[in-house]
């Protein structure tokens, strides 16, 4: 793994691009295709992400990796036996992945000396990544409390082989980015407390980061 240490920045810019497509496909393309692919389509396309969310780092890249790989593992199994407690397990497991993977893009941003597209894409990619967490966060609350959430299909039995992140991954971004349509609202405290955190949390990122890319900029300008 010490190779990963000389990885060229071509490289790395070339794996952000395809990081920020597979980003962007896991959540605006995946609905345009049947419903029943979706489960196969959110397993490979996360798969991709979680390697090339390590290979974004400049920093513990071959650690970050290497926690990739059992991330990985534990998802496909989780998606092979479809136990509930595996389950639950591995969504848990994603979102600390993606949570570590965002507040490494943060630090990686702010250590950066100059504002270049690569340092703006990887504000962007942080930004979907942390949609992507808290989306991954309603669905453990769904998981756990049916109720949570005023999912109208929730109030019947839920089809396991089909996967219903689209669903999560829409009400995720709508809370995130504090536009709220109201067809669906949270009902469990859990649930408004959570709604709460991830709206906060879409509005601190998008100011700090902005905050920092114009500092950058204005210093690096004079």
């Amino acid at each position: 793994m010490n190779s990963f240490s000389n990885i060229s920045t071509r490289f790395l810019n070339t794996s952000n691009s395809v990081l920020l497509l597979f980003v962007v496909f896991i959540i605006f393309f995946v609905p345009f295709f049947p419903i029943q692919t979706h489960r196969l389509l959110y397993s490979i396309s996360y798969t991709i992400i979680f390697l090339l969310s390590a290979l974004a780092l400049r920093k513990n890249r071959s650690k970050i990796f290497n926690l990739a790989i059992i991330v990985i593992i534990i998802e496909w199994i989780s998606e092979i036996l479809e136990l509930p407690i595996l389950n639950k397990l591995s969504l848990i497991i994603n979102i600390c992945f993606f949570i570590l993977i965002v507040v490494l893009l943060i630090l990686q941003i702010a250590q950066a000396k100059q504002v270049t597209l690569h340092v703006i894409m990887e504000s962007i990619i942080g930004y979907l990544m942390l949609g992507l967490a808290f989306s991954i966060l309603i669905a453990l609350v769904c998981a756990i409390d049916s109720n949570a959430f005023s999912f109208n299909y929730l109030s019947d039995q839920m089809d396991p082989s089909i996967s219903y992140a689209s669903n999560y991954i829409y009400f995720g971004f709508v809370t995130l980015t504090t536009l709220g349509y109201g067809d669906i609202a949270p009902l469990s405290p859990v649930a408004k407390s959570l709604s709460n955190f991830i709206s906060i949390s879409g509005q601190m990122y998008v100011a700090v980061i902005i905050a920092v890319l114009v500092g950058k900029y204005i210093s690096q300008k004079n």
